[in-house]
């Protein structure tokens, strides 16, 4: 019996010290561990992968929490060995009720499915015979649990103790583990705050010292492709009623601008409203790059940030940054963005208060071409900074929307047919093409045929079907320019047109629905037309719905500089030719000039000045236009006096300072002619002893060219 015993107990302790070996083994390999491993990643591989010896099991979960407040989240190994990661939530926490308890929780696999049975669904416990779940925790301080999955070890108390240390063993791990992440974490914001105050301080040098908006734009696109890659990038600003979108594109190391006008701001909202970001998917871009009234996007942008722009408080526009690629803007990009966008408003800001100081200084010899033409681009071809045009400009913003006919007034060569686009590119229509009709360039045996279309053999000639006006612009716009010279016998046929919606083809009795926005056009009085039985009252009351009056060019001589840069810039491009400046002389000849065939003349003359140039100064054959201004004053056997009023009749001479208002030369008011008036007036602007009138401008004017000057009346009350 003796010798049984002491067998028993040497075999007993032989088992002891393997066990003990083992333990010892895992606790080297542990530590080996605790100085390697840097992420639960690893710490999943070394426990699932490890040959650890004290203990057998099939494989290892661990379910940690970042914090106490936070929900677990679940790591275990995949079929291919990969580490996952399962976020629980709210609600899917309880169909996990383990996980939330704090205590050991041990039990066999079919009471595990049997009391939560959709684990049995999940990867992480699939063929589960027994499952035993420890709490990890350091100084009492929960990191979460860790989950053993088929656990096979031996059963006695020394081995019970050890398996504890192993636990903590464990949490001492992880929470090595979580203090490097901390770290790293905190190291990383460190030096992404310091490379983004450094980026801000270059945006800051980038942007404060450009003193035009396209300079602004190309110098912060070229800084923010070097450091993001970013290749587009557009500046919006509301005007009159409308939105006015400066845009460049970073293309072979060249910058393309464009300029876009819209009124449609519904994605857009949010910035525009509430002053806060608003960020754009490839669907919402689809969208507005299929609407021409919508805010402009290249077709390579993907993702888009619109971001106003804020100095003291108020939007003084807004700025959106583009991707190529469909990828969501990180809360980091969107602090840096703000930072960039405030500068860029302070920016805006320095460049209206220097565009408000220039009347003041003097004039130079020569004028460029590209200086301040982006500032008034307003759409396509439509340049303007007169108050007149502006006004135009709204009331096309205003009716573009709806589908009423609109009556374009004005005289030849206004640039009524750029309304009418303007017009058709703002509308519901416009992913249609507007279709035109000059109605005095019809013969009047055709006219029927043209605006409605015939059939096959309606009369000699008609070998074929052919499809009107009407029906070609069918769900978009027709414009009818010259309505005036409408033959009188069709002008019932148009009205019935507009009124039913419905036409007839020549030589066919069918009638045939359609659905047409009417656009018309005419340089002359329809009025008096309508009184000499020329065109039909009828009818001229059907088309004037919205009337819209273009103004000619001598009243808006202000518009006339940006008009010659303009087209001096197009027309040299065209020829392949170099100009850059314009003599400031030749300039303010050319702003004296009454213009009788208004823009279309104008740019006539700059296309015959660019032809006649060898040099980078444009050569304007002055001599032409004072011959044609003392041409003017003389009457003539077949032409009446128009009291013309050349600059040579009245003395005045042509400089820079002096401009054609009407028919007569009048000196343009400078930033100084204002605060002189005003302060002689107490800054008072309207009636008799007004600073408009002592200025000889109407009061609505002069408060408006005050804004642009940045003059507030206010300032000079109490005679100051």
């Amino acid at each position: 019996m003796l010798e049984l015993l002491l067998s028993i107990r040497a075999t007993l302790s032989a088992r002891v010290n393997a066990n003990m070996e083992r333990f010892e083994s895992d606790l080297m390999t542990f530590s080996k561990a605790l100085l390697s491993i840097n992420d639960i990643s690893g710490v999943m591989d070394f426990l699932n992968n490890e040959d650890l010896l004290f203990i057998n099991v099939e494989r290892v979960n661990l379910l940690l929490k970042n914090d106490l407040d936070s929900q677990p989240s679940l790591y275990y190994l995949d079929q291919d060995k990969q580490c996952q990661q399962f976020d629980y939530t709210g609600s899917s926490i309880g169909l996990h009720g383990a996980t939330m308890r704090d205590y050991c929780h041990q039990m066999d696999g079919e009471t595990l499915y049997q009391t939560f049975p959709q684990l049995e669904s999940h990867p992480a416990y699939d063929s589960v015979f027994n499952y035993c779940k420890i709490p990890l925790s350091i100084c009492n301080q929960p990191l979460g649990a860790i989950e053993y999955i088929n656990l096979t070890m031996p059963d006695d108390s020394e081995s019970e103790k050890q398996f504890k240390l192993f636990n903590n063993m464990i949490s001492a791990m992880i929470e090595h583990i979580i203090e490097h992440q901390t770290a790293s974490t905190f190291t990383e914001k460190l030096t992404t705050e310091k490379n983004n105050f450094q980026v801000l301080v270059d945006v800051t040098n980038t942007v404060i010292s450009q003193s035009t908006k396209k300079e602004l734009i190309g110098s912060l696109l070229r800084f923010l492709y070097q450091h993001f890659g970013m290749t587009d990038l557009s500046i919006i600003q509301l005007q009159d009623g409308h939105y006015n979108q400066h845009s460049a594109c970073f293309i072979n190391n060249e910058i393309d601008y464009q300029c876009h006008f819209f009124t449609n701001d519904k994605l857009i909202k949010n910035a525009i409203k509430n002053k806060q970001p608003v960020f754009l998917n490839a669907i919402d871009i689809k969208k507005m790059q299929a609407d021409n009234n919508s805010p402009y996007f290249p077709r390579s942008v993907k993702t888009a940030c619109v971001m106003p722009l804020i100095f003291r408080g108020i939007a003084v526009g807004y700025i959106s940054f583009m991707k190529p690629i469909e990828a969501p803007y990180q809360n980091t990009d969107l602090e840096l963005f703000k930072q960039i966008a405030a500068r860029v408003a302070l920016a805006m800001h320095s460049i209206k208060t220097h565009q408000a100081s220039i009347p003041n200084q003097p004039i130079t010899k020569f004028v460029n071409i590209d200086e301040g033409m982006g500032e008034h681009v307003i759409f396509d071809d439509i340049i303007s900074q007169s108050e007149v045009m502006n006004k135009v400009l709204e009331q096309v913003a205003l009716v573009a929307c709806c589908d009423s006919t609109v009556l374009i007034l004005g005289e030849s060569g206004t640039g009524k047919e750029l309304i009418a686009r303007a017009i058709h590119k703002l509308s519901l229509r416009s992913k249609t093409d507007m279709v035109k009709m000059n109605c005095a360039a019809i013969p009047a045996g055709l006219f029927e045929s043209e605006l409605f279309g015939h059939e096959r053999g309606a009369f000699t000639g008609a070998i074929s079907q052919r499809v009107g006006r009407f029906e070609q612009a069918h769900k978009g716009t027709l414009f009818l320019d010259e309505i005036g010279d409408m033959p009188l016998e069709l002008q019932p046929k148009l009205l019935r047109a507009l009124q039913e919606n419905e036409i007839e083809r020549v030589g066919k009795n069918a009638l045939i629905s359609v659905d047409v926005r009417i656009v018309v056009a005419t340089n002359v009085d329809l009025l008096r037309r309508v009184e000499e039985k020329k065109f039909r009252n009828d009818l001229y009351y059907r088309l004037n719905v919205f009337p819209i009056q273009i103004p000619p060019l001598r009243e808006r001589a202000e518009d006339i500089p940006l008009l010659v840069k303009h087209f001096t810039r197009e027309l040299a491009k065209k020829m392949g030719k170099t100009i850059t400046v314009i003599a400031a002389e030749d300039l303010a000849v050319m702003s004296a000039f009454p213009w009788p065939g208004n823009v279309r003349e104008l740019r006539n003359f700059v296309e015959r000045s660019v032809i006649l140039t060898r040099g980078n100064v444009l050569n304007v054959p002055v001599h032409e236009l004072k011959t044609a201004s003392h041409s003017a004053c003389v009457p003539t056997e077949n032409a009446p006096s128009v009291g013309l009023v050349t600059p040579e009749a009245t003395g005045v001479i042509n400089t820079p300072e002096s401009t054609v208002k009407g028919d007569v030369v009048k000196p343009i008011i400078s930033k100084a002619d204002v605060i002189k008036a005003l302060k002689a007036c107490h800054g008072v602007v309207a009636g008799p002893n007004g600073a408009a009138n002592q200025l000889g401008l109407k009061r609505t004017t002069l408060l408006s060219r005050m804004q642009k000057m940045g003059i507030n009346s206010q300032d000079f009350r109490g005679g100051i």
